[in-house]
Order: C-alpha cells, then sequence, then structure tokens
C-alpha cells in the first residue's frame, strides 16, 4: 500500500450535506503534503443519485454503487482505497481545517499496536428541544471522547481513520449486524481485544450537522435502534458487560406485578392500583430533573425532564429484542462503553439513582395511604 489517506464516505441521499463535506475535504486537501482521494460508497436511487455522482465529479472523488447495510458500504470502501490509512466520515458531516493532516500524523507517527485515531465530533446548527434534550444525557459523549480521553475502546464512524492492515487483520466491520447500528462499537473492541489501540485526535475535527436529530421522531426512531443494537453487541462482547439492575422499566414491571397480585387477592381496587403506579412514575423524572439541574452544565428543568425518556426507549427495545431472540436473561447486563464510565458519566448514573430511590418511596408511601 501507499502512504497517504483514503477518505471513505457511505452515503444514501442528503446530497446538499454531501456537497458541504466534499467542499470542506477539498479545500483541507490542498493544505496537506501527502495525497488525498475522496471515495464515495451510495445506493441513492435516481434521480438523486444523478446529483451525488454530478458533485462527485465536480471534486475529483470516485463513486462506487453500495448496498444498503452501512458496514458492507464502508467495507467495500476500503476495498478499493489506494492508501495504507483510510478516513471513515458520514455524509452529515463537515471537516475543519487540519483535520485530514491530524490523523495522518497521528497514526504515521505512531507504533503499530495503534490501529485507529478518533476524531472529535461537533454538532452545529438549530438547537431545538429535541436536541438539547439528547444532549442533555450525554447521548453524545462518544463524540467528544478526544475531550476527555487520549485513547479509547471504541470511538463513532463519524470522523475515525484507521490502518488499513489492522482493520483488515479483524474483518471490517461485521456485516452480520442487524441494520441497527453498533458496527462502530463492535470494530472498536474487538480490535482492542486483539491488544490493538485506539488513540484520539481533539485537533481533528467535524462539525455534524443537527438537522439529522433535531426531532423527536428522528431520536426515538434512532434510541430504538440504539437498544436493539445493544442486545446483539452484548452477544458479542459479553466480556464488556455488567450486571445493570434495577432499570426504571424494570423497577415498575416488578411494582405492576405486585399491584397485580394485590388486585388478584382483593387486597386493593383497580384505581388504586393505578394511581400507586402512576405516582411512582412520575416522581421518577422529577427528582432526576431537580438533581441534573443542580449539577450538570445545562441548568433547564424542562429540558431534563423528558431526559429519562431517552435511557427507558433504548431499554425497552433491548428488552423486546432479547425477548424475541430467546435470551431473556440479557435483559438485566449492560455494555461497558468506556472503561472510566463511572468517571465520566457520574452526574447521570447518580441522578438515575435518585430518581429510582424517589420511585421506590413514594411507591411504598402512596400504597400505603391507599391500602
Amino acid at each position: 500500500m501507499k502512504e497517504g489517506l483514503s477518505i471513505v464516505i457511505p452515503s444514501h441521499g442528503r446530497t446538499d450535506l454531501i456537497v458541504k463535506l466534499l467542499q470542506s475535504i477539498v479545500a483541507d486537501a490542498e493544505r496537506v503534503a501527502f495525497p488525498v482521494e475522496i471515495i464515495l460508497v451510495d445506493d441513492t436511487q435516481p434521480p438523486q443519485s444523478d446529483l451525488i455522482a454530478r458533485a462527485a465529479a465536480d471534486h475529483k472523488a470516485r463513486v462506487i454503487i453500495g448496498c444498503r447495510h452501512v458496514g458492507e458500504k464502508r467495507n467495500r470502501g476500503l476495498d478499493a482505497a489506494l492508501y495504507d490509512f483510510v478516513l471513515f466520515l458520514d455524509s452529515d458531516v463537515s471537516i475543519r481545517p487540519g483535520t485530514l493532516n491530524a490523523h495522518y500524523r497521528a497514526l504515521h507517527d505512531a507504533p503499530q499496536d495503534v490501529a485507529g485515531c478518533l476524531g472529535k465530533v461537533e454538532f452545529v446548527g438549530e438547537r431545538t428541544y429535541a436536541w438539547e434534550v439528547i444532549e442533555s444525557m450525554q447521548l453524545t459523549l462518544p463524540f467528544s471522547y478526544p475531550d476527555v480521553a487520549e485513547e479509547v475502546p471504541w470511538g463513532p464512524t463519524a470522523n475515525i481513520s484507521f490502518r488499513r492492515g489492522a482493520f483488515l487483520l479483524v474483518g471490517g466491520f461485521d456485516t452480520t449486524l442487524p441494520h441497527y447500528g453498533g458496527e462502530d462499537v463492535d470494530i472498536g473492541l474487538r480490535l482492542s481485544s486483539k491488544e490493538f489501540r485506539i488513540i484520539t485526535a481533539p485537533n481533528a475535527v467535524a462539525e455534524h450537522s443537527i438537522e439529522t436529530w433535531s426531532t423527536w421522531r428522528q431520536n426515538l426512531s434512532r434510541l430504538w435502534s440504539f437498544g436493539l443494537a445493544d442486545y446483539h453487541l452484548l452477544l458479542r462482547h459479553p466480556q464488556r458487560s455488567f450486571v445493570d439492575f434495577p432499570t426504571a422499566p424494570m423497577l415498575w414491571l416488578g411494582q405492576a406485578m405486585v399491584l397485580v397480585l394485590l388486585l388478584c387477592l382483593k387486597r386493593i381496587n383497580g384505581e388504586a392500583a393505578a394511581g400507586i403506579l402512576l405516582a411512582s412514575i412520575a416522581v421518577y423524572p422529577v427528582v432526576y430533573s431537580v438533581f441534573k439541574q443542580k449539577n450538570a452544565q445545562c441548568s433547564h428543568f424542562n429540558v431534563h425532564l423528558l431526559g429519562p425518556l431517552i435511557f427507558w426507549t433504548m431499554d425497552v427495545a433491548k428488552c423486546v429484542e432479547a425477548v424475541r431472540q430467546g435470551r431473556p436473561a440479557l435483559i438485566f447486563r449492560r455494555l461497558k462503553f468506556l472503561d472510566d464510565l463511572i468517571a465520566q458519566d457520574w452526574t447521570e448514573i447518580a441522578a438515575s439513582a435518585w430518581g429510582l430511590t424517589g420511585s421506590v418511596m413514594v411507591f411504598l408511601c402512596v400504597f400505603l395511604l391507599f391500602h
């Protein structure tokens, strides 16, 4: 392989965003001393595919016809790459000046056990309420890993580069994963298990449009997919999992079962049972929001109030997939995404713990009141 940087971009639609990304790459490539190539792996249908092909030609990018699976698109792009270092970018980002050089120098100057380099992703654009709730939950923390760690076990594929040899050694992206996402986590953890390292480069910055995270419909659909993907990641990386019990949905399911039993024994009526359970559910986000408002950077109570909905959506999706696949025991496990997860996510963990505590206390108090 030749020394240089191949850039692989999986795409499907988003013509305007792709043009913006290509423009930012071409502008940055003019500042570097090493060769750069751009590969678009696209499965957009006509007539929009014609616009993408024209934009690619205008920016001297190659287009490869790809399948729908995004992992397979990235694999095809890497197979066609001319150079030893391969940078993966998502189609809804653009890069800041210096990003290409930062990736190239990081891998060029690093020892051979460094398989990849993770750049930072900063979200730009109109800040909607749906986006602020996502941001308040630190769901976007992986995009800013370079700000908190010099080395990570995995990184989002929105802005990450790999040595081609190490990437191929572990088999590339796992195309047997369902179309739920998680292929970025999977390949990072497989590289880490082979004693490869992924370093970070805070000065390799991609700007991600909030446009694709701006509505509740977009985000709840994405979160449901993340939850489904969690189940399959737990199967593939059991050494990175830990027991996570109880979560809020598990707690309320247990409370509901107790209330159903009492209903059957005629120790409580239906209205009282519904009131007790609703009170238990309602207090969680309130207690959670009070704690987050006092301890998080964002101080808006209404933003934090809907925050728990984020993880509840993923938890329920994981439970559905675990039951559907006949592995209900995985409902009680969670994947350890970062080695110092507690240190990085302490505010979130503490807020959830207080929410659970408040929910249990209210359940007991209201139960005694009605009983």
